[in-house]
């Protein structure tokens, strides 16, 4: 039998042309690199502003569009057997074109950004202070130096 893919990437939207292999291959990067467990799976969605902003309110109490929301399950509930879901990234392709568009970026580059700092927050980063933001960037930057050149 097969392995079940280890990156679920859902498209919701049409704004922005994206290439789901190498989102997949990024999250699966960051998955590695960061010693995930070998069956562990994660979601990724792409979104338009105002999903990503009914997301917010609903779960954060703050009725705004923001990039990118994390959303990690309780591994210790999944079914015997089945691969565990770390949780879903969920990220909005509007924040990511406007934020590339602010610095001078290509649009699939930010989105990347936001696919890598999603699936840090599943795996218990956090960016709540300076420290922890510029803790996270640095580990972004780890598992986008492929692109580096290009950007």
């Amino acid at each position: 039998m097969a392995r079940p893919a280890r990156v679920r990437l859902l498209n919701r939207q049409r704004r922005l042309k994206l290439d789901a292999a190498a989102l997949r291959a990024l999250a699966e990067r960051v998955l590695a690199g960061e010693g995930a467990a070998a069956d562990a799976a994660v979601e990724i969605v792409l979104v338009r502003d105002g999903a990503i902003r009914d997301l917010n309110g609903a779960y954060l109490s703050k009725p705004v569009p923001t990039d990118v929301l994390a959303f990690p399950t309780d591994r210790t509930a999944w079914p015997a057997g089945e691969t565990p879901l770390l949780g879903s990234v969920v990220v909005s392709t509007d924040r990511a074109a406007a934020q590339a568009a602010e610095r001078g970026l290509c649009p699939a580059h930010e989105l990347e950004r936001l696919v890598a700092h999603g699936v840090l927050h599943l795996l218990g980063y956090c960016d709540g202070t300076p420290g922890a933001r510029a803790r996270m960037h640095r580990r972004e930057d780890r598992y986008l130096a492929p692109r580096a050149g290009q950007r």
